[in-house]
């Protein structure tokens, strides 16, 4: 397969650059609306899981998909590769382990609790259903944006080594 002239590499590295913040953002705004905002009606606590379902579907989930199209293309059409270097690994089953986390699970609970708060209003935060879904959501909010963290470290360090010298 070809490689990338340099400025479509640059143009790669944009759209990679440019997915990972949505990617982050979205999920450092879900875990602000977990931490900072504490609805004080039902159709507040309806609104705010709207706002979780709307940023994980269309922010988190495309800078996800961006990132993982954009790492495609790196590892086919240049000299990265998929396996060459052990933190690109991580980096990989960590993008691919959350988009599959997400849609078996993350947005399963999104969609529970914001139709229960839609049929429930406030009275849904005494329902043991809600308040599990809640909680998994949430708990997941703060490892996910703390698991992105560490890929932007793991891309600007890039602590470890090629995974067999001279390949």
């Amino acid at each position: 397969m070809r490689k990338l002239t340099p400025v479509e590499a640059k143009w790669n590295k944009t759209f990679h650059m440019l997915s990972a913040c949505l990617w982050g953002g979205g999920a450092f705004a879900m875990v602000l609306l977990h931490s900072m905002f504490s609805p004080v009606s039902g159709e507040a606590l309806y609104g705010r899981d709207i706002c979780l379902k709307i940023i994980d579907q269309y922010v988190v989930t495309a800078g996800a998909f961006g990132c993982l199209i954009s790492g495609l293309i790196y590892a086919l059409m240049s000299n990265w590769g998929f396996f060459k270097f052990k933190w690109l690994i991580i980096k990989w089953a960590v993008n691919i382990g959350f988009i599959v986390f997400g849609f078996i699970f993350y947005m399963p609970w999104l969609d529970h609790m914001s139709r229960l708060s839609g049929n429930a209003k406030e009275m849904v935060l005494q329902t043991p259903e809600y308040l599990r879904s809640q909680t998994l959501n949430e708990i997941t909010s703060f490892a996910v944006f703390g698991c992105l963290v560490m890929l932007v470290w793991l891309s600007v360090f890039k602590p470890w080594g090629r995974t067999s010298p001279g390949k």
